[in-house]
Parts: C-alpha cells; sequence; structure tokens
C-alpha cells in the first residue's frame, strides 16, 4: 500500500507553479505549530484545504466554537504553509512526510522546504539550531543559526528532510532551543530567522505576550507530546539526539 492510500488529501492546488514550503508539527514546546500556526494568522494566508489518515490522532481542534481539520495548508503568494495540531508519531512519519510531498509534487515545484520545531536544552534562551539537506542551504543558515558537529533529527521533522534529501529538494530546518512546555517565545526566534532567510518582516510582539497566557488548548496539547511515543529531539553538548 502507497503513502497515497494511507494519506488524504482534500484541498485546492497551489497557486504558484514554484513554492517554498514551510512546516510545522507540535514537538517540544509545540514551537513548529505555533510559529506556522502565527505565520498564517498574521500574513493571511488562504486555506487551501486539509490532510487526513488512520494513522494520526482521531480529533479536531474548535477554535471559536469551529472545529478544524488537525493538518491543514495554506497559501500567500509562493509560500505554502503545513501546520499541525496534532503530534505525529515516528511510525507515521514517512507516510506522512510521503503523502504530502507527493500530493504538493504533482501540481507544484517545491524549489525549498522549511521545517520548524522544537529541541529540549535544559538551557533557557531560545538559541536556534540548523540543519540542511544541500551545502548551499547550509551556508545560508549560518547567518541565523549555530551548526551543530553531529545531528539527529527524529519524527516527523526528519521524515521531512529525508523525503525532501531523497528528492533532491533543498531544505532546511530551524531548530529552537525550548522545553516540554508551551513555548511561544521559541517560536518567535523561529519565525525571525525564517523571516531574516526570506526577508520577510515578522512582527512577533503578539506571540511573545502570549508566552504569560498561554491558552489551554495548547497546554493540554502539550501534555499530550509529553505523553506521547514520540522521542524528543535533545541536546547535550555539542550533539543533538532524538
Amino acid at each position: 500500500m502507497s503513502s497515497s492510500d494511507i494519506v488524504r488529501i482534500a484541498a485546492n492546488a497551489p497557486s504558484a507553479r514554484d513554492i517554498v514550503l514551510v512546516a510545522g508539527f507540535p514537538g517540544s514546546g509545540l514551537v513548529g505549530s505555533i510559529a506556522v500556526n502565527y505565520l498564517t494568522d498574521t500574513f493571511g494566508f488562504t486555506y487551501l484545504g486539509c490532510v487526513s489518515s488512520p494513522l494520526l490522532p482521531v480529533t479536531s481542534a474548535a477554535v471559536n466554537g469551529l472545529a478544524r481539520p488537525s493538518i491543514r495548508i495554506y497559501e500567500k503568494g509562493n509560500l505554502v504553509a503545513l501546520v499541525s495540531d496534532v503530534p505525529v508519531q515516528d511510525e507515521a512519519a514517512y507516510d506522512i512526510s510521503c503523502g504530502v510531498l507527493d500530493w504538493i509534487l504533482e501540481r507544484s515545484r517545491i524549489t525549498e522546504i522549511a521545517v520548524i520545531g522544537g529541541v529540549v536544552t535544559g538551557g533557557t534562551g531560545e538559541r536556534v539550531f540548523g540543519a540542511a539537506t544541500t551545502p548551499e542551504i547550509l551556508e545560508k543558515l549560518k547567518s541565523v543559526a549555530e551548526i551543530l558537529p553531529a545531528l539527529n533529527i527524529t519524527g516527523i521533522t526528519g521524515g521531512i528532510l529525508n523525503e525532501a534529501a531523497f528528492r533532491n529538494i533543498p531544505a532546511y530546518g530551524l531548530l529552537i532551543e525550548t522545553n516540554f512546555d508551551v513555548d511561544p517565545r521559541a517560536s518567535a526566534a523561529g519565525l525571525t530567522a525564517l523571516g531574516t532567510l526570506y526577508n520577510l518582516s515578522i512582527d512577533t510582539e503578539e506571540l511573545i505576550k502570549q508566552a504569560d497566557t498561554v491558552e489551554p488548548m495548547l497546554l493540554q496539547l502539550a501534555e499530550d507530546v509529553k505523553n506521547s511515543d514520540m522521542v524528543p529531539i535533545t541536546y547535550e553538548g555539542d550533539i543533538m539526539f532524538g
């Protein structure tokens, strides 16, 4: 059975022929999902559709009374955003990654992929670490992220980077220092780095304010991530483990 049989996507095709994919999933600190949700809201991205799969948790988040799919696709110009409200378990990461990339590549050309996530360090800062699939992208990352000598990225973030490398698509991960709590400040640091790379002016002031008034739904999601079978990306010395 192929990934397209397991992963169903009901969405309009991206408007642009050449697109940059920005992805964020809930992991440590919910950094990726908070960041990409904020990006789509702040810049008025257009909703394209959603992703469904029996591999995903059966849940639907209601925002202001409106239930929405757990994994959604948005666009703004040549940017296509993939954002999830549910954690993707390691055993589902390959099929979700392949299914989404297959669907997009049938309709557009992906020129670059950016994945935002969190990394548990035990520190209190919001350092940004980077990893890329090509030397050219790695060189570009050095202006906004620390590059570690050894790095092991697991889960859906690693799955997307693996598939990008396999398909010769330039891609990178921005992994921001965080802990297991909901961490809008780390998400803001990730968005600042992303904005620098794409010359986007992203005002993260409102996001940082959320650090002290986190919504109960996000706290519950963070607890779900803690209790899941996902292996967090952690950092020890100069080596990051997942």
